[in-house]
């Protein structure tokens, strides 16, 4: 599920947020959604997704499921499902997921990897006729 500009502004039930003009030093480990707006330096880690503000500043490696990057972030991301740099982003680090996507303006200096992900192969069913080893019934020779 991607967001939109709006859940940016509006991003009503995260569970952990850390405010405009806040600023943490220290590792955050959570099972649920963070939204930063202010300043954080060290490690975040989470089962859920990460959106990071326009006007945040993050010093740290990022582990979620999601992450959403509007503002600014030195350090690696890695992120289970898919990765977006919004026009207004900054990623320099190396960054791995599933999906990356960068909107135009957004800037990644830095490698990036996608995570193996298991596709299923469609059946493949021939569209030419197979010859029979059998000879033609009603055939003299």
């Amino acid at each position: 599920m991607s967001k939109t500009r709006a859940d940016f502004a509006d991003f009503t039930n995260p569970d952990t947020i850390v405010g405009d003009g806040v600023m943490v030093d220290g590792t955050l480990k959570t099972a649920g959604d963070i939204q930063i707006n202010g300043r954080f330096k060290g490690k975040l880690i989470t089962d859920g997704d990460v959106v990071v503000g326009e006007r945040a500043q993050i010093l740290a490696n990022i582990n979620a499921q999601n992450v959403y990057v509007a503002g600014e972030v030195v350090g690696n991301i890695n992120a289970l499902g898919k990765l977006e740099i919004m026009e207004t982003g900054c990623v320099e680090g190396d960054v791995s997921s599933s999906a990356l996507a960068i909107e135009a303006g957004g800037v990644l200096k830095g490698s990036s990897a996608m995570h193996d992900t298991e596709r299923e192969k469609p059946q493949v069913t021939p569209t030419y006729e197979v010859e029979s080893s059998r000879e033609p019934v009603g055939v003299d020779g």
